[in-house]
């Protein structure tokens, strides 16, 4: 009988441990799908927009940071994925990281008219993709105030 016991003890906390690991595997597999990263890039690309609407270099700046840094994630993830014909990666390369670069260096410079032109390549290359791959979302350019 004590060794029956001390057997189901044993397995007893064998299996809260091993559901505890379970759990902690859960929670760090938090991470977004392609879709739900490309609506946090929406959310960078329209802010970013009304930005240099509003001619704030700073915030500007901040947010084609935060908007760069995701989609580098963003490209070192996806290398695969239904809607892809290659890895995102080329994508950011090709279509991307130019205007990414020409927007950074037109807003050191504070030239806001190179920034926003920079800004509406960036949307017709975001475009040109979501056509290329049949993504039915249009990024919008949000350097021209509201018509009202």
């Amino acid at each position: 009988m004590k060794t029956f016991l001390t057997t189901a003890v044993f397995f007893l906390i064998l299996l809260l441990f091993s559901q505890c690991n379970r759990t902690g595997d859960a929670a760090a597999d938090n991470s977004k799908d392609l879709g739900q990263s490309m609506d946090d890039m929406k959310m960078y690309h329209d802010n970013l927009g009304t930005e240099l609407r509003n001619g704030d270099a700073d915030n500007a700046s901040w947010l084609l940071e935060g908007m760069d840094s995701s989609l580098q994630v963003i490209a070192a993830t996806f290398k695969h994925h239904r809607k892809l014909t290659a890895p995102f990666e080329m994508s950011y390369q090709k279509k991307l990281l130019p205007a990414i670069k020409d927007i950074r260096k037109s807003l050191e410079q504070h030239n806001f008219p190179d920034a926003v032109k920079a800004y509406r390549l960036l949307t017709n290359n975001c475009n040109s993709c979501h056509k290329e791959h049949d993504i039915d979302e249009e990024v919008l350019d949000l350097t021209e105030p509201a018509n009202n």
